[in-house]
């Protein structure tokens, strides 16, 4: 169900939000319309309880929304407002019209170390949908781009970078998994602080390999690469730096008191599936 979920949603978002839109919202544009069949589709309200009139939606069943969002560089904040409409509703309070930040929400709603972890897990999920965005992007070019008579993705060094790609985009779908794998509402903050150190590494490293594979093309405006890989970039730091995370997830096994990293990481993936 929740494949089919995920399916439908990216499907409509291909039809509503094209990378035309995003462009023309990128350069200044105005998004009210888009945001309009946003707020009329529904799926605003996929975490908000059923008992407030949402779909109730399981954090882990949530994830693929967010991740769709980043394939699609959807240019408004589904993610940041899905949540705090969740987040709202819990505290028995109303959401108003329009986009919301997590930062707009006061500490009784939402405390401030909460606000830090739903924003690493929801940048980890939308980097995990930028990165297959930029190796599809990368492999279909090398398949089409002839250069001395062949298609560059038949040369070794070019599939070396796609392989690359490939290895760090999976790594940041793993990542994203990872942080949405909690089974109470809002996300396990070590487990997020894991995987927005992954995702944030992998999101330079499929950046720089979608510009490298793509080579001078890569960086016009027209092209469509840049609106995944300016965004790739712009989530690796949102909320917290991989640096930050990795302090955050240090500081955590020293806490736990657990003699190896591989025992402290099993032991939170075990909290954060139970």
């Amino acid at each position: 169900m929740h494949d089919e979920l995920a399916a439908a949603f990216d499907a409509w978002l291909a039809d509503v939000c094209p990378p035309g839109i995003v462009r023309a919202i990128d350069d200044g544009g105005s998004s009210a319309t888009l945001w309009q069949q946003i707020e009329s589709s529904g799926y605003l309200d996929a975490l908000v309880p059923e008992a407030h009139g949402g779909a109730g939606l399981a954090l882990a069943a949530a994830r693929p929304l967010v991740q769709a969002c980043g394939a699609r560089a959807v240019p408004v904040p589904f993610a940041e407002t899905m949540v705090a409409r969740a987040e709202l509703a819990r505290a028995g309070r109303a959401a108003s019209d329009g986009p919301l930040g997590l930062a707009e929400l006061d500490d009784a709603t939402l405390p401030a170390v909460e606000r830090g972890t739903w924003l690493a897990a929801l940048t980890s999920a939308l980097i995990a949908g930028a990165a297959e965005r930029v190796l599809e992007l990368a492999s279909t070019y090398a398949q089409q781009r002839v250069q001395f008579g062949r298609p560059i993705g038949s040369f070794q060094a070019v599939q070396h970078q796609l392989a690359v790609m490939a290895e760090q985009t999976c790594a940041a779908r793993m990542a994203a998994q990872l942080a949405f794998a909690s089974p109470q509402p809002r996300p396990d903050r070590t487990l997020a602080a894991m995987a927005k150190c992954v995702a944030g590494e992998a999101a330079a490293i499929v950046a720089a390999g979608g510009h490298a594979v793509h080579g001078a093309i890569g960086i016009t405006a027209a092209y469509d690469l840049q609106l995944s890989t300016r965004r790739l970039l712009a989530w690796r730091t949102e909320g917290g730096s991989p640096a930050y995370w990795s302090r955050e997830v240090g500081l955590a096994w020293w806490r736990s008191g657990e003699a190896r990293a591989l025992d402290f990481a099993l032991a939170r993936l075990d909290a954060g599936h139970g």
